[in-house]
């Protein structure tokens, strides 16, 4: 008899379709199912319902997390793309603009990228030791927060959320998203026939690059403090290591390839 409730389709995705001609696939006996009936649920309905809705297929990353900034990145890549595509490049100025366009579209591509990795809709393939990713991250994080909050009395979530700063700014992105929008849009005409003014070009390239600078500051302070991160806790995981060594390790860090450190960490 199940113990979950609307959950029933999940052993259909197995695709198990054996006839079992010999009667070697056994029925299990009552003992066993007294003990199958006497656990707690593994699995809740909604849980079965994705397992179910997924097949044999993994379940999509984006039916369960969302990139909270997405949609102003996005915004700021259409209007460069707006720039780029119809600024005319007749003189300095426009070249200028179209140059610093095509910067920020880069800058905005490669936050959308880091932003999909901390959003778990990008995972971490096993190769990429440089960026953060949300489940590594949160791991360290984790381990981060209880060694912080013994050794200096930290009690609020920087630890694991210190990777995860540039999912935190989207009132700021879609600030700076409307304003260059509608910078291009007050400005088309002269954008498109290359008569603004210096100080309207001035105006926009400002613009340009304050959106820039948002998004490759939090992008590289999110790496640092995420290679500081790992660093710590790998540190952690090197002198705590000392704390479980056996008779012979001992001795042989004692009397023969200990240093003073070492030493101290073994009979401290």
């Amino acid at each position: 008899m199940s113990t979950v409730n609307n959950a029933s389709g999940v052993y259909g995705t197995l695709g198990y379709n054996f006839n079992d001609p010999n009667g070697d696939v056994l029925a299990l006996s009552s003992d066993t199912l007294a003990h199958m009936n006497s656990i707690p649920a593994l699995i809740s309905s909604n849980q079965a319902q994705l397992i179910v809705s997924a097949g044999s297929s993994p379940i999509n990353q984006s039916n369960l997390y969302q990139n909270p900034v997405a949609s102003y990145i996005s915004s700021i890549v259409n209007t460069t793309n707006l720039i780029i595509t119809n600024a005319p490049g007749m003189s300095d100025a426009s070249n200028s603009l179209i140059s610093l366009a095509n910067s920020l579209s880069s800058t905005a591509n490669s936050f959308l990228a880091h932003t999909n990795r901390l959003s778990n809709l990008v995972a971490f393939d096993g190769t990429d030791n440089t960026n953060p990713y949300y489940k590594n991250a949160i791991s360290f994080g984790k381990i981060a927060m209880y060694i912080t909050n013994q050794t200096d009395g930290i009690s609020n979530t920087s630890p694991i959320l210190g990777s995860f700063t540039s999912l935190f700014i989207g009132p700021q992105l879609s600030a700076n998203a409307n304003t260059i929008l509608a910078d291009y849009t007050t400005y088309q005409t002269g954008i498109q026939n290359d008569t603004l003014t210096t100080g309207q070009y001035t105006q926009i390239e400002n613009h340009l690059n304050t959106a820039s600078a948002l998004m490759s500051t939090r992008q590289s302070n999110d790496i640092t403090f995420y290679t500081n991160l790992k660093n710590m806790v790998n540190n952690y995981n090197t002198v705590r290591s000392f704390s479980g060594m056996g008779e012979s390790e001992k001795y042989l860090v004692n009397n023969f390839v200990g240093t003073t450190n070492s030493i101290n960490l073994i009979n401290s």
